[in-house]
């Protein structure tokens, strides 16, 4: 289903639309199969809330669930992503998690906030969303295999959003995109107060990317089995979905309560107390887990970095199953077209923390507060 919509995207040629689909037809598993029943045959598999299911007696059953070697499940098979292909599990609040792990968020109901206070429905199906922001060791993967490594027309597309993969029209110059991985990695110095790439690996792989414009972060996801988040999906992970949760760890969900413990934010990522940001602030990612984490274990939602996701900055879409603003619209006193960032940043105070914020930038800009986390469909 996944390659067919590609198909689709790819014939679509980046339409610009706002686009919501009725995936009433398309199974997540759960279960069922893919299927849409608990019936199955013994030489199927599938995945379940990434969780590998077998068929026993012509039902499923739960496999032993990924490991840290292989967490994601695809196919019902346990994979490791590119990007963590020999790759040591060193992250997390210990730094034995693997930097791919991912967790289930399921499908649901919820409301999008805004700050006139409008309450807007949308609803998403279930997805999977890495618990950790992308981190130099995973990118550098990325900048080793680059150009080879800038995805198909198609790619990378949402299975229910036509023209949400790939651009046919993304050229490396149409992108802004470096020519080679020489210029790649020379391009990810885009902050002389912040600079903290390597041209070989250092002591800051465990630290969430930056630098990265909207096209890089499409083409990392991509390459690496995954997507960007809609903006729905994203929000919908960060409000715990219907708990609707100020912060992505408020509980109870209207709970306010926030400090050092539960996110890097306000240029206090060091605790050292200091009101001007450093190269400290910027802290590895997972530093505030499990305190900070949200409802389904996702670390860093709010603080650490902004994060990109699908959609074109405007108005919230409306109906909302499983949709994305795929419609280019001028905004500010520029009048450019801009996608979403969401989730505030290690120099933004409490007000830019909440999962009701959502902010925008031009797609082509780099900087040291912005990067990235990857969706996956089951």
């Amino acid at each position: 289903m996944v390659w067919l919509w590609a198909a689709i995207a790819a014939s679509c040629g980046g339409c610009a639309q706002i686009l919501g689909a009725d995936w009433s037809s398309y199974s997540h598993g759960e279960g069922a199969g893919g299927a849409g029943g608990t019936e199955c045959s013994a030489d199927e598999a599938t995945c379940s809330h990434n969780t590998p299911q077998r068929c026993v007696d012509g039902r499923w059953e739960d496999a032993p669930p990924c490991p840290a070697a292989a967490p994601v499940c695809d196919g019902g098979k346990c994979t490791t992503p590119p990007s963590c292909v020999g790759l040591a599990a060193t992250c997390g609040p210990t730094g034995k998690e693997s930097c791919c792990a991912t967790r289930a968020v399921p499908g649901g109901s919820f409301l999008r906030q805004t700050d006139d206070g409008t309450d807007h429905p949308a609803t998403v199906s279930a997805f999977l969303l890495d618990r950790f922001e992308v981190t130099f060791g995973r990118f550098r993967k990325f900048v080793e295999a680059y150009p080879g490594s800038l995805p198909a027309v198609g790619a990378g597309a949402h299975p229910g959003i036509p023209g949400s993969g790939w651009g046919e029209t993304w050229s490396i110059e149409d992108a802004e995109l470096p020519e080679d991985a020489t210029r790649l990695s020379s391009h990810l110095h885009c902050d002389a107060d912040f600079d903290l790439w390597t041209d070989e690996p250092g002591d800051h792989e465990q630290l969430p990317m930056l630098c990265v414009s909207w096209y890089l972060a499409s083409a990392f996801c991509a390459w690496d089995g995954g997507r960007l988040p809609t903006e729905a999906e994203w929000y919908f992970a960060a409000a715990g979905g219907d708990e609707q949760r100020t912060f992505p760890w408020s509980d109870p969900a209207d709970s306010t309560e926030i400090d050092e413990d539960h996110a890097v934010f306000d240029c206090r990522g060091d605790r050292a107390g200091e009101s001007r940001c450093e190269l400290s602030d910027v802290q590895p990612v997972g530093s505030r887990s499990r305190q900070g984490d949200g409802r389904w274990g996702h670390a860093d939602l709010a603080g650490s970095l902004w994060e990109w996701v699908l959609d074109w900055r405007g108005d919230y879409p409306e109906p909302c199953d499983d949709c994305a603003n795929m419609e280019e619209t001028p905004v500010g006193e520029e009048g450019e077209s801009q996608r979403v960032i969401r989730g505030g940043g290690f120099q933004k105070e409490e007000l830019f923390l909440r999962s009701s914020h959502r902010n925008s930038y031009p797609p082509s800009v780099r900087y040291s507060h912005v990067g990235v986390r990857c969706a996956r469909t089951p």
